[in-house]
């Protein structure tokens, strides 16, 4: 049975779900919104899916923001690829948030769990076999320009679909497409996280499907917690694959989750 809560009580929830949610963005540059639409419906206790969707865009968009100052801060950001890869998706995500907002709020979750279960075991087989790939100097690697913003443009559109930052497809496009370091994939890929998750929530905000004060309260939380995750993002750098494992298994939890509260 639901259990109605006060919206001060929301409010502190939305806070204390804000640092998990601004630790994931921090520490891999995505996650942040499969974590956030579960916690808003089942923690906060936001009754509808699409109004999670929206505030949860809302949110990613400012706590991506403030990490991507950090994380440029420390010199690790590729703005030509970031720039690039962002601008193809701003398309893709406008479509992709439109068109979501006419389907089952339920069918949504049950295909963003596949999506990212699928992208967890396709990153920990990755991280298996492989080596982190030498550093590339140029901004975008010749010859891969073209494939760079096809991939943003697929990115953009399934994060405008499910209201989410991006970054758990992103961060493996830029890594395998673009050739980008794992570190500075992370950073770099929080530009597109800032630009896909503003404009689901412009989309989101003109049909009435976000709620202004969780998301100040989730971006609260996700301050603090942006730069704690980006503090072990660069310590786990030196370790060559355990970034890639952590940002996997983080994958394949979330994913089981979603799929659980869905059908249960």
């Amino acid at each position: 049975m639901s259990i109605a809560l006060t919206l001060q009580t929301q409010l502190v929830l939305a806070s204390l779900s804000g640092l998990s949610i601004g630790f994931a963005l921090g520490l891999v540059g995505g996650g942040a919104g499969m974590l956030s639409v579960p916690l808003l419906l089942y923690v906060v206790k936001v009754d509808d899916p699409h109004v999670a969707i929206g505030t949860t865009a809302a949110a990613i968009a400012a706590t991506a923001l403030v990490n991507l100052i950090s994380y440029a801060r420390a010199g690790l950001v590729r703005w030509r690829t970031s720039v690039v890869f962002a601008c193809a998706g701003v398309g893709g995500a406008f479509a992709g948030s439109r068109w979501s907002l006419h389907v089952d709020g339920g069918a949504v979750m049950l295909i963003l769990a596949a999506i990212v279960a699928v992208v967890g075991l396709l990153m920990l087989a990755g991280a298996q076999a492989a080596q982190e790939p030498a550093l590339i100097h140029a901004q975008v690697a010749p010859g891969r320009g073209f494939a760079t913003a096809g991939a943003g443009a697929a990115v953009g559109g399934v994060a405008g679909f499910f209201g989410i930052s991006g970054g758990f497809l992103s961060v493996p496009a830029l890594h395998f497409i673009a050739r980008v370091p794992m570190l500075e994939a992370v950073a770099t890929s929080l530009l597109s996280v800032v630009v896909f998750g503003a404009t689901t929530a412009a989309n989101y905000a003109a049909a009435g499907k976000v709620s202004l004060p969780l998301a100040l309260a989730l971006v609260a939380g996700g301050v603090v917690g942006g730069n704690a995750g980006m503090r072990a993002a660069k310590a786990m750098a030196v370790k060559g694959t355990a970034l890639k494992r952590v940002f996997a298994t983080l994958l394949l939890v979330i994913a089981a989750y979603i799929a659980y509260r869905s059908i249960v």
